[in-house]
């Protein structure tokens, strides 16, 4: 029996520049799997694509 490896991901949202925010932009409903680049107009637990579990933190912009 081989062991798989679980894979581990996040959802990527996209900004998107507005004025009519106060913030100057929003987010996209779409989002986009970092293991796979699966687009899901739904964040779910689990990539539908690829079975990552979402669970990891989104990796900070320097």
């Amino acid at each position: 029996m081989e062991k798989t490896k679980t894979k581990h991901a996040y959802w990527i949202h996209i900004r998107i520049p507005s004025d009519q925010f106060i913030s100057g932009y929003y987010y996209s409903r779409q989002c986009t799997c970092s293991n796979c680049g699966c687009e899901c107009n739904v964040e779910k637990e689990i990539c539908p694509e690829c079975g990552a579990i979402m669970d990891q933190k989104p990796e900070a912009k320097k």
